[in-house]
């Protein structure tokens, strides 16, 4: 049997299990990367780890977005899940930041077209208000994802660690083996690559490109190479025609993904990485990484996170789609540990999120702060524990009591209460505010308010009527059972749960069906067919308003 298809094979058992099994996804991972036994490729044994490093890592180009930060929150899971397990564990980032420049980003001066091809690192800020391109990048990346996150991860960047030398010993191993990679490589390649076939890119010395340099000769340790045009997609990277020399050992340019990835693991004692559903073939360079380290490097692939990308309404995220959801956008309407909840709920199962959505996630992640705190109890105890388990990882801090106060109900509050105090008037109506969660519930309604304003349906939105809606048509049973509602009203304080069955009861007293109710209230009140639920939404309005609108009508 192929060694390859008999790991993936093993990997893919174990994620798709993750949910039917007593353990949670990342215990699990924490378990195979704790009492894992032996190498994927070669009869070796996989040495005792004094220490285990989650890495997780960005390229430095592209939009960031929420999908962006799915690879550090997953990978943070596992690094809790190992330590959760009494492990000594490390959580690293790494900065890909000697990957090319690709085109020029958006607001930034035309000029900058002579930069493509460049490393990010050496590219200068549009604005001059950091070292480089890559800087700047970095300080926003962290700015945004740092909220995302309970660990202080140590953070690394692939520039300045060829510079300073660390993968020397590394490279020197490659290059020697330069071979053996060529034909790691080939076995799953039907363009096969020549003999000759060096892993190693040069940044050229005249232009300071690195996308550019081809190649020709490599002899006695140094590489001889030409600086010619790189078509990427959409742009070019001009070559400058330069020929020159480079010293891989001195770090002035890269070594191919294709064995650098493997030699990241190896210099960082990787124990375990994520990576998305495209690397889980066979043929992916995480496999072809894996055999490099371990045939060629001596150390033992990591233990991969493969998880499935996030989806916008079932469509890849685009800007051309108009559909990138910002962290920024995220933290407006929802706590941080609600994105956690999210990609910790599902590993290798297609995640596709909607605005409109917003209000059910909310409802879940509800239900499992309740089932953390022993307020709802489930017939099936080891859903009931991954429950536990899903909510406990996904916190950034230790979390407080839940608050029975579901974000439908906010988004009605907020749109009936214009401020604070009236916020609370109308929750103490209902038996919905507990001063002791005054932040989180105040909280809860701004978000609420925030997501009505920016991203929720139509139909979830309305305006409480100040008179009778003009051209109001109702029937009889109608008008009478509005009217039987306000007199209802009058007579009593009522509790939410009672007034509901009250509802119930003048619709058989008028005998009106409970559909022709309900939409007729909501003409009065909203001037519309639905709206909330109707008995809490009465008590926060207020009986006087509430009494005066159903009299009239």
């Amino acid at each position: 049997m192929d060694k390859n298809n008999n790991s993936s094979n093993k990997i893919e058992k174990t994620n798709k299990n993750s949910e039917e099994k007593e353990l949670f996804w990342a215990d699990q991972l924490a378990d195979q990367i704790i009492n894992r036994k032996e190498f994927h490729y070669v009869e070796k044994k996989v040495p005792k780890f004094d220490e285990y490093i989650v890495k997780t890592s960005a390229s430095l180009s592209g939009v960031l977005h929420i999908g962006r930060l799915s690879d550090t929150i997953r990978g943070e899971s596992v690094y809790r899940a190992l330590k959760d397990a009494n492990a000594k564990a490390r959580l690293i980032w790494v900065a890909e930041d000697m990957d090319p420049l690709r085109k020029i980003p958006k607001n930034v001066p035309a000029e900058f077209e002579k930069y493509i091809g460049m490393p990010v690192t050496d590219v200068p800020d549009p604005n001059r208000n950091y070292k480089s391109y890559a800087e700047r990048f970095k300080a926003e990346y962290f700015e945004v994802l740092d909220k995302f996150l309970s660990t202080k991860m140590e953070k690394f960047s692939m520039r300045e660690e060829y510079l300073k030398g660390s993968f020397k010993k590394y490279i020197r191993k490659i290059l020697e083996n330069a071979e053996q990679v060529r034909q790691i490589q080939n076995k799953y390649r039907s363009n096969k690559l020549e003999k000759g076939f060096l892993p190693w890119k040069p940044v050229c010395e005249n232009c300071g490109k690195i996308v550019t340099t081809n190649v020709r000769e490599f002899s006695n340790g140094i590489v001889k190479y030409a600086c010619k045009d790189y078509e990427f997609e959409t742009t070019t990277a001009k070559g400058c025609g330069f020929k020159g020399e480079n010293d891989p050992m001195k770090g002035n340019g890269k070594l191919l993904w294709k064995s650098e990835w493997a030699v990241e693991w190896a210099r960082w004692q990787v124990a375990s990485e994520g990576a998305g559903k495209e690397y889980h073939v066979p043929n992916s360079a995480w496999w072809i990484n894996g055999q490099i380290a371990e045939e060629i490097l001596d150390f033992p692939m990591p233990v991969p996170i493969f998880y499935e990308h996030i989806m916008i309404d079932g469509e890849k995220m685009s800007a051309s789609l108009g559909n990138v959801v910002y962290p920024k956008d995220w933290i407006e309407v929802a706590p941080a540990e609600l994105l956690r909840f999210f990609y910790n709920k599902r590993l290798m199962q297609t995640r596709s999120f909607s605005w409109k959505d917003l209000p059910n996630l909310y409802d879940d992640y509800d239900k499992h702060h309740m089932a953390y705190f022993g307020k709802i109890q489930l017939d099936n105890k080891k859903e009931e524990q991954q429950m536990r388990r899903i909510f406990e990882i996904s916190q950034l801090k230790k979390p407080k009591e839940p608050i029975d106060f579901a974000f439908s109900h906010a988004t009605m509050i907020a749109q009936i209460s214009p401020n604070e105090k009236d916020r609370v008037k109308s929750l103490k109506k209902t038996g919905h505010y507990d001063e002791s969660m005054h932040e989180e519930i105040i909280n809860r309604i701004n978000e609420a308010k925030a997501w009505l304003e920016k991203h929720a349906p139509e139909d979830v939105k309305f305006v409480v009527q100040e008179e009778i809606p003009k051209n109001l048509k109702l029937s009889d049973k109608q008008r009478e059972a509005l009217h039987l509602v306000a007199k209802a009203l009058k007579e009593k304080e009522w509790k939410q749960k009672e007034l509901f069955e009250e509802f119930y009861s003048i619709c058989g007293k008028s005998g009106i069906s409970n559909i022709d109710f309900f939409k007729a209230a909501y003409n009065v009140l909203l001037n519309k067919d639905k709206g909330p639920k109707l008995a809490p939404f009465i008590l926060s309005l207020g009986r006087e308003k509430v009494v005066e609108l159903l009299e009239k009508a």
